[in-house]
């Protein structure tokens, strides 16, 4: 841990759905910024993994067992946050039934209704809850900062996901809100979006796609993320440093929400018309 910036010293910090993947990195990484760590989540085996590896760098972390997808176990989990910790500073809203993801989703016409209410019960719910037991202890402490994951599934639309993409979407358009309600208790509340990170295993079966990977690389405009890209910002927006900063969305995506993925029209089309002396149209001049 030495060297390692201490921008989180004395905070504590919730991380739901944070036993493996990007919720581990970053658990980890605000560990290692200072602060007590509640890492969460079903599997208790991964929890307590990630719970021994922050304790052998020198951190502080509880695991504590939680499925989102249940609001007393999201009440118990942001109070047993307090009874280990004291208090809670920062929370982060990760936990996704990613499992339903191949298995369940489908357009919408096709959708199982069921599946649909488990992703919206673990992502939008869980998230709910657990800002709901949260902030009250937040404004006992006087103030603190939440950051709800989404994705550019909330902004741009992506085939065959109609669950996670309203999931997400609507995370946004809450983080909007509660920023409106809560700001004047000094609790911010932002969303990042993370674009496609190669450390899942899901990116790394894209990239290895004939035919996919080719087409998502196109859309970066400048390299695959890394589960660092996201919780480096991620512990930047838990600390004071980013108190001017709330309501906001973050793309964190290597530009690929910015890019219309439309292919070089000026070079290919336009180019050509006005040297061969048409206007946009296709008219002759």
């Amino acid at each position: 841990m030495e060297g390692t910036p201490r921008r989180l010293a004395g905070k504590v910090v919730v991380v739901t759905g944070s036993t493996k993947g990007l919720g581990a990195a970053m658990a980890r990484r605000f560990a290692a910024e200072g602060a007590a760590v509640v890492v969460s989540g079903r599997s208790a085996e991964h929890g307590r993994e990630v719970e021994s590896d922050i304790g052998a760098a020198g951190g502080r972390a509880r695991y504590l067992r939680c499925d989102a997808s249940d609001e007393d176990s999201v009440r118990e989990l942001i109070a047993g946050a307090v009874d280990a910790f004291g208090t809670i500073d920062g929370l982060v809203n990760n936990a996704m039934p990613m499992d339903e993801m191949g298995a369940a989703e489908r357009g919408v016409a096709e959708i199982d209704s069921d599946a649909f209410d488990r992703i919206l019960r673990v992502g939008l719910y869980g998230s709910v809850w657990a800002c709901k037991y949260a902030i009250p202890v937040m404004v006992r402490g006087g103030g603190g900062s939440i950051i709800n994951i989404t994705s550019i599934a909330a902004v741009a639309g992506i085939p065959k996901l109609p669950g996670y993409t309203a999931c997400k979407g609507a995370m946004s358009a809450l983080t909007r809100q509660m920023a409106v309600d809560y700001g004047p208790a000094k609790i911010r509340v932002n969303s990042m979006l993370p674009g496609f990170l190669l450390s899942t295993e899901l990116a790394t079966a894209v990239e290895g796609h004939p035919v996919a990977g080719p087409l998502v690389r196109d859309g970066q405009l400048t390299r695959w993320g890394e589960y660092d890209d996201i919780s480096t910002m991620g512990a930047y927006l838990l600390s004071d440093e980013s108190g001017f900063i709330t309501g906001c969305e973050m793309r964190i995506d290597g530009g690929w929400t910015a890019n219309a993925h439309i292919p070089d029209l000026v070079g290919m089309v336009f180019a050509p018309m006005a040297a061969g002396g048409s206007d946009r149209t296709g008219n002759a001049t």
